[in-house]
């Protein structure tokens, strides 16, 4: 009964004894169309460069802005460039972190992104032009029964929450629930249900080692 669950997109890698309940589902789309980003690049997510590598769009920019440790972290890797990345990390502290330092940005994110993560932009007086890389929807085909036998759960995102919420309540019945980041978490307390905390980083492999250490 102490075992974790992860609710959410799908994650790159098994994570032994963690249980990954994928209620999302990713499909990329071809962005070839972008050709090349010379404005500063904004990401919200590592799936951002996946699409734009998938696409082979290439990126002059001289600077780069990524979400959070991980986004930086595949920027690096696929495309040898450095990411900025907001000390808050989360959409909210990235457009933070965006409008200190820029008038005119490309954003490559999902069709989900967040309004007040725009409307932070805009009230910034930033230019930008946003290009939708991949398409996040509900997977179907999830076996819930799986969370009756878990004591804590991981919610990697607000719309995760909203889904499980809504398709399985009834498992989330005396379960430690825990969000990734602040947005997730408000979305846990306004739905009436109980959250256990959030984390500054949403790394879910180092969330996960972290939780285990709690026993």
């Amino acid at each position: 009964m102490d075992r974790i669950a992860y609710v959410g997109a799908p994650l790159d890698q098994t994570i032994p004894d963690v249980i990954e309940i994928s209620v999302l589902k990713i499909q990329y789309l071809d962005i070839s169309g972008i050709g090349t980003v010379r404005d500063p690049l904004v990401l919200t997510s590592k799936r951002g460069v996946i699409s734009l590598k998938m696409s082979s769009v290439k990126i002059e920019s001289k600077r780069a802005y990524c979400i959070g440790d991980v986004t930086a972290r595949y920027m690096k890797e696929i495309y040898g460039m450095e990411c900025a990345v907001p000390a808050q990390q989360n959409s909210m502290g990235l457009a933070e972190l965006v409008s200190s330092r820029e008038k005119k940005v490309e954003i490559v994110s999902s069709d989900s992104i967040s309004r007040k993560f725009i409307e932070k932009l805009e009230d910034a007086g930033i230019a930008y032009r946003y290009t939708i890389a991949y398409m996040v929807v509900e997977n179907e085909n999830v076996d819930y029964s799986l969370l009756a036998g878990v004591k804590r759960i991981v919610v990697g995102s607000p719309r995760s929450f909203q889904i499980i919420s809504k398709r399985a309540s009834g498992y989330l019945e005396g379960k430690e629930i825990y969000a990734i980041g602040i947005p997730t978490y408000n979305e846990i307390i306004s739905s009436g249900f109980r959250a256990e905390g959030h984390f500054d980083k949403p790394d879910i492999v180092n969330i996960i080692a972290k939780l285990k250490t709690q026993r």
